[in-house]
């Protein structure tokens, strides 16, 4: 099976569930969602900024942001239509767009202040570490201060064959490859068991 069809297979059975939306995406819990967001929040200046979402499902990012007051430009794509109808259906001051930009990238480079991605490094797709140098390669174009994004550790207590977990120590060696763009790198993994973040500061 090819791998954009790995992908939209995986999250089309979830919808098929009729499952909540955190369980869609393939979170264990609305919590657990969350806290991975929180830390984009608590950790990155985003009120006035512009962001991209890649992956965006249903929404569920830009309402915790809305939630918590801020006040930011988004901009959310997916690969799947059916997640983005759910998105426009909420109404949200939020652009959502249908689109594959890895495929072919409709934006301009600099037209983000940050971009974020949760989860979707997550699904096991026998090119997961290519697939993080070239998503990260597009990200850096794309954003003008910062890259956020997560993974599932290697050392999860509760790994899953259909999913691919990275070691940290990894990760940061693949990011020297962009050493040329990066100011800094903060990794926190002290919000979940099976899950870290990576906070890629751009030199300006």
């Amino acid at each position: 099976m090819k791998k954009l069809e790995m992908i939209k297979t995986y999250y089309e059975c979830n919808m098929a569930k009729d499952l909540p939306e955190y369980g869609i995406l393939g979170w264990e819990s609305e919590e657990a969602q969350r806290l991975r967001f929180d830390v984009l929040l608590d950790k990155v200046k985003l009120d006035g900024k512009k962001l991209l979402d890649v992956g965006c499902g249903t929404g569920n990012l830009i309402e915790h942001i809305n939630s918590r007051g801020l006040s930011v430009e988004y901009t959310g794509v997916d690969i799947l239509e059916q997640m983005i109808e759910k998105a426009n259906k909420k109404n949200l001051d939020a652009v959502f767009i249908h689109t594959d930009i890895f495929k072919e990238n409709i934006f301009s480079p600099d037209s983000f202040d940050v971009v974020y991605t949760s989860g979707i490094f997550n699904l096991n797709l026998g090119n997961n570490r290519e697939f993080l140098k070239d998503a990260l390669a597009l990200f850096f174009s794309l954003s003008r201060e910062a890259v956020v994004f997560n993974l599932l550790h290697v050392d999860s207590p509760d790994r899953e064959e259909k999913y691919f977990y990275f070691h940290p120590d990894e990760v940061s060696g693949i990011l020297t490859e962009f050493s040329a763009v990066i100011k800094q790198v903060e990794i926190i993994e002290t919000y979940l068991k099976n899950d870290f973040t990576l906070i890629c500061e751009k030199n300006k």
